[in-house]
């Protein structure tokens, strides 16, 4: 196995990681803000003649998986892996937030895979956890691309990783 030192990086892998690992890191200390529930989280919504009415079901849904993150979050005895993980996905959604040159949620994986391996989060280690943000995240539509043309697609991509370091949140 080569040792890191051994290892030759470019600047457009060293440049995100460090974003990502500095904005994760100073997110750390907001540790007692609320988690972050994006608008259609809630299950029924004030029409605009003031009657209450119901969310379609499949937005009640994703709200269901975020809560299955956060029991399977709650699970993980080790309080480093838990920082661990909520910095990848604070760093992740600080990252987004300032990340204005991406064009559609595919030119994110690259950096998201090389982050949580440098982070050393090794998906195995907590099956349950993983399968939840994998549900999580399918759910919520990150697992099919789409172009980020305008600042509603921006928030809606950086809501995402904003929920799981919500639910993350120690």
């Amino acid at each position: 196995m080569a040792k890191l030192s051994d290892i030759r990086l470019g600047l457009a892998t060293v440049i995100p990681w460090s974003l990502v690992l500095i904005l994760g890191t100073l997110k750390v200390s907001e540790l007692s803000r609320t988690p972050f529930v994006p608008s259609h989280a809630e299950s029924s919504v004030e029409g605009s003649d003031g009657e209450v009415v119901d969310k379609p079901e499949e937005e009640v849904v994703t709200v269901a998986k975020i809560d299955v993150v956060k029991e399977q979050f709650s699970q993980i005895a080790d309080e480093e892996d838990k920082v661990l993980i909520y910095k990848l996905f604070s760093g992740a959604s600080e990252y987004l937030k300032n990340a204005k040159k991406l064009e559609n949620t595919s030119q994110f994986d690259p950096i998201l895979g090389r982050v949580q391996s440098s982070y050393g989060w090794a998906r195995e280690k907590y099956p349950d956890f993983t399968d939840a943000v994998s549900e999580f995240l399918i759910e919520s539509g990150y697992d099919e691309p789409r172009k980020l043309d305008s600042d509603e697609d921006r928030l809606w991509f950086q809501s995402i990783f904003e929920s799981l370091a919500g639910a993350t949140k120690i």
